[in-house]
């Protein structure tokens, strides 16, 4: 009898640990997965704040001495940089050096404000249809089919 009582207290025992690493376990996992769902949800909501649009009439780019001029606003919530360190200009795949980017104004794009990107004519040679893609510090990126003469 005695002999019995101590493996029932012993399976019972045994029960209790494994179902403790078993909880802590599932505590640990359960932890993982929150942080990663707020990590991604601090991330979209990031990305849903920060937002631009190019706004340039595509069969009409304005010229200014010897550089186009593409229009970008700021349609997003937040503000984000707006300079050749942080801004990317690429046409028809080409990335433009950002020495010869000028940007008005330089420094921040505030919300619903519109800033300009002076592209120098010598980057778009040929008359017909080209692509400008803008690319911010955020990773997003907008681009626009335009025709030029």
């Amino acid at each position: 009898m005695a002999s019995s009582v101590v493996s029932e207290l012993v399976l019972f025992i045994v029960s209790l640990l494994v179902a403790g690493m078993v909880a802590g376990g599932l505590y640990v996992v359960t932890q993982d997965i929150s942080s990663g769902i707020l990590v991604k949800g601090q991330d979209v909501a990031t990305s849903l704040r920060t937002n631009f649009e190019i706004i340039n009439d595509p069969e009409n780019i304005p010229v200014s001495g010897s550089s186009y001029i593409f229009y970008v606003r700021n349609v997003g919530k937040d503000s984000f940089s707006f300079d050749s360190n942080s801004v990317i200009v690429m046409i028809d795949g080409a990335i433009i050096p950002p020495a010869n980017l000028t940007f008005d104004p330089t420094g921040v794009l505030a919300p619903y404000d519109i800033g300009k990107i002076y592209v120098p004519t010598a980057f778009i040679s040929s008359p017909g249809y080209h692509k400008i893609t803008v690319v911010i510090e955020t990773g997003k990126r907008k681009s626009l089919v335009f025709e030029v003469g």
